[in-house]
């Protein structure tokens, strides 16, 4: 009898075990499916890296399909033309796209400061005498004192904010040499000693300075420049019909990433393993040297949430203004909400 019993109780478990698990993968099926495209896959998205590592998309009630694409004119132009759904990249390009009436808006921020890495050929860095601890005023003098420039294509932000910053050291930024070869060439060009300098976000800065050729002179992530920290720099993009039609998916989304980027300052060591256990920076991905030094670069960018205010957009304008991206200032949006950007699906912590 006490047999038979046991064998009822086993078998009951198990059942039950077996419907747990067919409800949860009932559950999983039922929750939507949506597209993500980021504009390259670098740490300036750690905020999405350790959302999907951690499964904060499936946690707020969405699964999420992330694709790198090759930048972000790439990623804006496959959410306008409805080929994804969300796409996530460098605010001042959706400036641009607004000021070219395409349908696009930003809903979250997951950056707080422009995180570009300015590196610099070692041997320019050695013989100025200058290191990442200078003062700032001399290191950006030094990018007056430069000579061929590369930068991944005509009027991109690597361009963009290199001429910025000679502007801001008091250089004449028209008399600037660039060659665009891309970004995975860079790296290569300025150990081959074929151009002096390029900015990029971590870690294609970075990956220059264990061969002792490059030195990430001007991190930028790190707040040293105040035009461009509390900046919304990497924005979770949208048509707004798109985002008016699907709220609930939309608020999914963007506290996913919020999340994400909140675990930085909640709990620093988890998010720093979930980044370094994500599939784009394993150790076999990414040297531990340079995955330290690109992690140092954009920690301080990390947005407690993210929500996004008018003084950070009137930077993303500002910037875009002062490095001529916006060609006719007559057409500069305003940085009021409602315009380029919204809180209204963003959520609280």
């Amino acid at each position: 009898m006490k047999t038979r019993k046991f064998a009822i109780v086993l078998i009951a478990g198990f059942a039950l075990l077996f419907v747990g698990r067919s409800q949860a993968r009932a559950q999983q099926k039922e929750l939507p499916e949506v597209s993500l495209m980021t504009a390259v896959p670098n740490l300036a998205f750690s905020a999405i890296w350790v959302a999907e590592q951690l499964k904060y998309f499936e946690a707020e009630g969405v699964r999420v399909k992330i694709t790198p694409a090759p930048s972000g004119s790439v990623c804006l132009n496959a959410v306008v033309g409805r080929s994804v759904n969300f796409c996530a990249s460098t605010s001042e390009g959706l400036v641009v796209a607004r000021v070219e009436g395409a349908p696009a808006m930003a809903i979250q921020a997951h950056n707080r400061a422009m995180t570009l890495s300015v590196v610099l050929r070692k041997a320019i860095v050695d013989k100025l005498g200058l290191t990442r601890e200078s003062p700032i005023e001399a290191r950006l003098k030094a990018l007056t004192q430069l000579g061929t420039l590369g930068a991944t294509g005509a009027g991109a932000a690597s361009e963009q904010i290199i001429r910025f910053l000679v502007a801001k050291a008091g250089g004449d930024p028209t008399k600037l040499k660039f060659v665009y070869i891309g970004a995975p060439e860079l790296p290569a060009a300025l150990m081959n000693n074929v151009i002096d300098a390029y900015a990029l976000s971590p870690p294609s800065a970075e990956v220059t300075e264990p061969s002792g050729k490059g030195y990430v002179l001007i991190p930028l992530g790190k707040g040293e420049v105040p035009e461009l920290t509390d900046y919304h720099y990497e924005v979770l993009m949208v048509r707004p019909d798109y985002v008016e039609a699907n709220p609930k998916i939309a608020t999914a989304v963007a506290r996913a990433i919020s999340r994400g980027g909140a675990l930085f300052h909640s709990k620093p060591e988890a998010a720093k393993s979930a980044l370094r256990a994500h599939r784009l920076f394993t150790p076999e991905k990414l040297d531990n040297a340079v995955f330290e030094l690109s992690y140092s670069t954009v920690v301080n960018a990390m947005p407690a949430w993210g929500d996004m205010n008018s003084k950070g957009w009137q930077k993303v304008i500002n910037f875009a203004s002062g490095a001529g991206i916006i060609k006719d200032p007559s057409k500069t949006p305003s940085a009021n909400e409602g315009v380029l950007w919204t809180n209204k699906y963003v959520g609280k912590p």
